[in-house]
């Protein structure tokens, strides 16, 4: 079972894992907007056509010509020929579900909105046409509710309107236009429907065919994917983790056979493997080389770290070089009774959060941007770094009578990084700082005046995470 767990979790199965379901979010996204998108141009487009559609209803329509319809029974030359001209209509437009024109009006007693049928055409949706105008003509009809509230607008203010309303199970979206005398009064409405569930079958069968295409296209990409990584991925690593299995460091000899048998795998697949496998080559080789000197290389390296004096880092002076300064203030206290000097202790904010967040790398550009700033206001003085986020700076001559000025900069600088959100946030500098001046009536040694100013920092530090919390 657990080789069965651990052959799931090697990159050859997990990558294309993480390929097709993030294709598949993807595509369900595509799909989604795009199916979305095509109901609202359809809607869009049904509207459209249902505005020209009652508009030719409406013009062919002589208003004055009511009152002879209704003396005739509807049976007139007149009106025959108008229903021929809706027929052709209809004919034309095969998505109109029906056609009709009512005389709109409101009973007084019961409030509803009332329509008397003077025409209707039907197109059922089986794409089987029938004309029942004669089954239905001086039918009174109760208008959709969702219309009620636009009466006033439909036969006072002569303006057209539409809705979404349910008619027998069906989602049928109304257009109602008014039509006029030659007065500009109004007689009657045009009316045509249009079946929504009939536009969303479309749809249907479109994002049908849209997901069998998205689906080809995803395996296509995987099975190509998977060819590609298999060579210039799976199995260079394979082939590298089985001579790394293979290895033995008992002796020199073994040692140098890791080193050759490496070296035998011959890797060149022309990407980030090719720097792997080199580094891990040139890796084995400074082991063979240097292990069997490696006590005195530590020594070595133990005793240049202890005498270095700049920070390999930053490029600021070191732990070292900051406690060869301060025995140097300790002696200059002890003879000048008159010494000016101050400190400033830095201490920088959030430097877990950005190693935890974005790795070591981005930490360390964390570090140096923040060192920097605080080289650029402390030009003068000596910066130092004494701990991981930590940087002391002694200020002397100049520096020191500018002090406040120089610290009321460098709380600008941090302030305006740290606040600046278009840029990432390793690149949003922030650190907390305090200053103390060495007074030589109570201060005896430089110790007190940094523990002065690092309680100041402590204090900054400490408002700081109330106004900001313990993270960005």
């Amino acid at each position: 079972m657990k080789k069965i767990a651990r052959k799931l979790m090697t990159l050859r199965i997990r990558i294309p894992i993480i390929f097709v379901v993030s294709l598949l979010i993807l595509a369900t996204c595509i799909i989604g907007v795009s199916f979305r998108r095509y109901e609202n141009i359809n809607l869009d487009k049904h509207v459209l056509m249902a505005e020209g559609v009652t508009r030719l209803m409406a013009e062919r329509f002589e208003a004055d010509m009511i009152d002879y319809y209704l003396e005739n029974n509807y049976s007139s030359a007149e009106y025959r020929s108008l229903i021929r001209f809706y027929d052709i209509l209809r004919d034309s437009y095969p998505d109109v579900r029906h056609m009709y024109v009512y005389r709109i009006y409101k009973d007084e007693d019961s409030g509803s909105v009332l329509g008397e049928t003077i025409v209707r055409i039907e197109n059922d949706i089986t794409g089987e046409v029938s004309e029942s105008g004669e089954e239905t003509i001086g039918d009174i009809v109760t208008v959709p509710a969702v219309f009620v509230d636009d009466f006033e607008a439909m036969t006072t203010r002569n303006e057209c309107v539409w809705h979404i309303v349910e008619s027998d199970g069906l989602n049928i979206v109304t257009y109602v236009r008014p039509v006029l005398d030659a007065d500009g009064n109004y007689v009657c409405s045009a009316c045509v429907d249009f079946s929504l569930n009939a536009m969303l079958a479309k749809g249907v069968d479109f994002i049908i065919e849209l997901l069998v295409v998205v689906s080809a296209v995803i395996i296509g990409v995987l099975v190509t994917i998977n060819f590609i990584l298999s060579a210039i991925l799976f199995k260079p690593l394979s082939r590298m983790t089985k001579c790394i299995e293979s290895f033995k460091f008992d002796s020199d000899e073994d040692r140098f056979n890791n080193v050759n048998s490496m070296e035998e795998l011959n890797i060149h697949v022309q990407n980030e493997i090719d720097e792997l496998y080199n580094a891990l080559v040139l890796s084995l080789k400074d082991s063979a080389y240097y292990m069997s000197n490696f006590n005195k290389a530590k020594t070595e390296i133990n005793k240049i770290s202890e005498t270095a004096y700049k920070d390999p880092l930053t490029r600021v002076g070191s732990k070292v070089a900051y406690d060869e300064a301060v025995s140097k203030l300790q002696a200059e206290m002890a003879s000048d009774p008159q010494l000016q000097f101050a400190i400033v202790m830095v201490d920088i904010n959030n430097l877990k959060y950005v190693n935890d967040t974005y790795g070591h790398e981005r930490g360390d550009e964390y570090i140096k941007g923040c060192a920097s700033i605080v080289c650029n206001i402390y030009k003068r003085s000596s910066v130092y770094r004494i701990g991981g986020d930590e940087f002391v700076v002694i200020l002397r001559n100049v520096d020191y009578f500018g002090r406040h000025m120089l610290i009321d900069d460098l709380e600008f600088e941090f302030e305006k990084t740290y606040e600046d959100k278009s840029v990432s946030e390793y690149c949003r500098y922030s650190a907390s700082f305090g200053m103390s001046e060495y007074n030589c009536t109570y201060d005896e040694s430089v110790e007190e005046v940094f523990k002065r100013a690092d309680k100041y920092m402590y204090e900054y530090k400490q408002e700081f995470k109330k106004a900001n919390g313990s993270y960005r």
